[in-house]
């Protein structure tokens, strides 16, 4: 995930209409070959245009350069646009099915009580987001899980927390599919969850190994 410039969009591992009926192939496509990668492009322009090509993805993200704040909010909302976009579009498959029993489902069931009650935890913060943003389940190490959201493009706090789960919360993730209906979007985007990446990323925040 630590990319360096130029930063380049991510390939879909599926096809346009692989995730129906979860996600329709105009949605999608516009959502991946549209916005994600003209972010993509935009960001490369504004990492030239302030001379900022030594600095990785994670860091344009997250760091206060000496920038006027405009330009500053600017750099940092594309830099998490793309940074956010590549986890959610990595974080779904056309797999759908039930959530397998592993570290990551087991350490959720402990922290939350079951599945089920962990899904309407989603639902109910991405229904809490006033505008845009994205809902997260975060890993701290050794010290748990829990579920995390941001607005607009803004990121977590990557130097304390690995990012597990991401669901985007913009209007051009859910509109065309589910018209506004966050509780919707957010059923389909849970069907559609990646549980093997989801369980390697947090073996990684917890510096194990996946296995298999």
């Amino acid at each position: 995930m630590e990319q360096q410039f130029p930063f380049q969009a991510s390939q879909l591992p599926y096809s346009h209409v692989a995730l129906m009926p979860y996600c329709d192939a105009d949605t999608l496509y516009y959502h991946h070959d549209k916005y994600y990668a003209e972010t993509v492009y935009e960001l490369n322009r504004l990492a030239v245009q302030h001379r900022l090509t030594d600095q990785s993805l994670s860091q344009l993200a997250t760091m206060d350069y000496n920038l006027p704040a405009a330009q500053l909010n600017r750099l940092r909302s594309a830099a998490g646009s793309v940074f956010n976009h590549q986890l959610y579009f990595d974080g779904i498959g056309c797999k759908a099915g039930p959530p397998p029993f592993n570290r990551l489902t087991e350490a959720i069931t402990a922290a939350y009580g079951s599945m089920a009650r962990f899904q309407q935890l989603l639902t109910e913060a991405a229904e809490s987001i006033i505008g845009s943003g994205w809902v997260w389940l975060v890993a701290e190490g050794n010290k748990g899980i829990h579920i995390a959201t941001t607005a607009n493009n803004e990121v977590v706090p990557l130097a304390s927390v690995t990012p597990v789960l991401i669901a985007d919360l913009w209007e051009h993730a859910y509109l065309s599919m589910d018209h506004f209906n966050k509780s919707t979007y957010m059923e389909d985007w849970f069907s559609l969850i990646n549980w093997g990446r989801a369980e390697e990323r947090y073996l990684s925040a917890l510096g194990t190994a996946a296995v298999g």
